[in-house]
């Protein structure tokens, strides 16, 4: 059980590494210029951080633990995949 509960950190420490900066990243408009002054430009992308944070809170309950560490996955999961989507795609046009 122990090992579970330190496995459980390290999974959300990592997902959080990859989902916060990106997210604010994106949400602050990217590499595109910013014409209002406004630092979050596209403030949708936030809600990549309030889906790590409802899989990290589920993911310290008893009957929800399993199902909170497969949400908080999900926003990572999706960058990487657009990421390599991304890649691919470029080399093939």
């Amino acid at each position: 059980m122990l090992r579970f509960k330190i496995f459980r950190i390290i999974h959300l420490v990592m997902m959080g590494i990859i989902t916060i900066p990106i997210s604010i990243f994106m949400a602050a408009g990217a590499i595109g210029e910013n014409f209002g002054d406004d630092y979050f430009v596209d403030p949708g992308f936030l809600v990549f951080i309030l889906i790590w944070l409802v899989g990290a809170v589920l993911s310290f309950t008893k009957k929800g633990a399993k199902f909170g560490l497969i949400i908080s996955a999900l926003p990572p999961i999706l960058f990487l995949g657009t990421i390599t989507y991304t890649i691919i795609s470029g080399f093939f046009i």
